[in-house]
């Protein structure tokens, strides 16, 4: 059975790689299997099949890894909203919940974001000024993304988590 996973995985990886001319180069293409390890068969597969469809250029591993988890998000239910996604939320917590409540959000990194700018100075925001702390906390939500993203990979990488980990079950509560 494991050699049948590490088989599927190979053909996918190889496929993708001749989609973009470069089948000859068995080396690299080892080297993607094995970084790419963690990613089960079936995903993979349809990772690099998106790859083909989408990609201008062969993708990086890191972009690949990215895909993955991107899929899997979808796949869950449980992906990382965008910006837009994350700012239609705290609107309509403002708007419902406002200072006196206690806000609910779909995702972590929408707390996280809230919390670091204060809801009470969030709420209390003057109408003016809302382009600027839409901004400002755009910026942290990013931060806040892109941070979670790094530790997941070195998480990874010193063997403490799966590399699909989302990562929010051990760095935020």
């Amino acid at each position: 059975m494991m050699n049948d996973e590490k088989s599927k995985k190979a053909k996918a990886i190889t496929m993708m790689f001749g989609s973009f001319g470069q089948s000859n180069d068995a080396e690299r293409m080892a080297i993607y299997v094995e970084m790419l390890n963690d990613i089960p068969a079936d995903v993979l597969d349809k990772v690099c099949k998106k790859a083909i469809l989408e990609c201008k250029f062969l993708p990086s591993i890191a972009e690949l890894v990215q895909s993955a988890r991107n899929f899997i998000g979808d796949m869950t239910g449980n992906s990382t909203p965008t910006w837009e996604e994350a700012w239609g939320e705290i609107e309509n917590e403002m708007q419902t919940t406002f200072v006196y409540g206690e806000p609910q959000f779909s995702h972590p990194a929408i707390k996280q974001a809230v919390d670091a700018f204060g809801w009470q100075e969030l709420c209390s925001v003057l109408t003016k000024d809302l382009p600027i702390v839409r901004a400002q906390l755009r910026d942290m939500y990013n931060n806040i993304c892109a941070d979670n993203r790094r530790k997941v990979i070195n998480g990874h990488v010193m063997g403490r988590n799966n590399l699909l980990d989302t990562g929010y079950n051990k760095l935020i509560e």
